[in-house]
């Protein structure tokens, strides 16, 4: 693993837990035939693209007060927009996930705990387990920085500005769904192995976002070799 690889992961499972956001819901997923162990190579090379383009982004002013919604100037915008972005960016992949197993969206505004084997046996519904079992992080819903308010504006923000975050979460987390299906794998092995993919995803997704994070304040830099892992979906 590369040193910017561990870097990411540290700090993103630190930072994570739910939130209320809205994702669409799907109404069918339709698999192709020749999924079988691994995401399809135009997935691949999708998120290839995409991940690049999204860690050579640049913020202006602009950009860092409409992150906030508008409530705060740029110079203060920058000190809270780290936090609320990468925080976004999961809520957006956990809403995605959601749909995916025909979950309710809403992802609430708590600080998680990890579930003990007890509680995990006594869950009655699938539902209940994949609560206990949902990411967090011990920022979320008691962060030092952020407060419920602050996730609609970054969410809204992400999703006009780089659209292509969710559809990778979307992609990903669809032919997954299809690739566990077709191995007759149901129940709670289906939620732990699609809680799997959702992390397989956002590590090539939280990558890009800290290429913004990293040169934040100033873009003149030439980030053409910042992003240099590729094919994430294949290891």
């Amino acid at each position: 693993m590369s040193p910017i690889s561990f870097i990411s992961l540290l700090f993103l499972s630190h930072f994570f837990a739910g939130k209320t956001i809205l994702a669409t819901p799907i109404a069918g997923i339709v698999c192709s035939e020749d999924l079988k162990e691994k995401p399809s190579d135009s997935l691949v090379k999708f998120v290839d693209e995409e991940v690049v383009k999204i860690a050579k982004a640049c913020l202006s002013n602009r950009d860092e007060e409409e992150i906030t919604g508008n409530i705060l100037k740029y110079g203060m915008a920058q000190f809270l927009n780290p936090y609320s972005l990468m925080d976004a960016m999961y809520v957006i992949g956990l809403t995605e996930l959601r749909s995916v197993l025909g979950l309710p969206l809403s992802v609430p505004w708590k600080q998680g705990t990890k579930p003990t084997a007890d509680e995990l046996a006594a869950a009655s519904t699938i539902e209940e387990y994949y609560k206990l079992k949902e990411p967090y992080s011990s920022e979320h819903g008691n962060s030092k920085f952020l407060l419920e308010k602050h996730l609609p504006p970054a969410i809204k923000f992400l999703d006009k500005r780089f659209p292509a975050i969710r559809i990778m979460y979307r992609r990903h987390l669809e032919e997954s769904a299809c690739i566990v299906d077709k191995k007759g794998v149901i129940g709670r092995e289906k939620i732990d192995y699609m809680i799997e993919e959702y992390w397989n995803i956002i590590a090539p997704i939280s990558e890009a976002m800290l290429g913004i994070m990293f040169h934040m304040n100033d873009c003149r830099f030439e980030r053409t070799n910042w992003y240099h892992r590729r094919q994430f979906l294949r290891q």
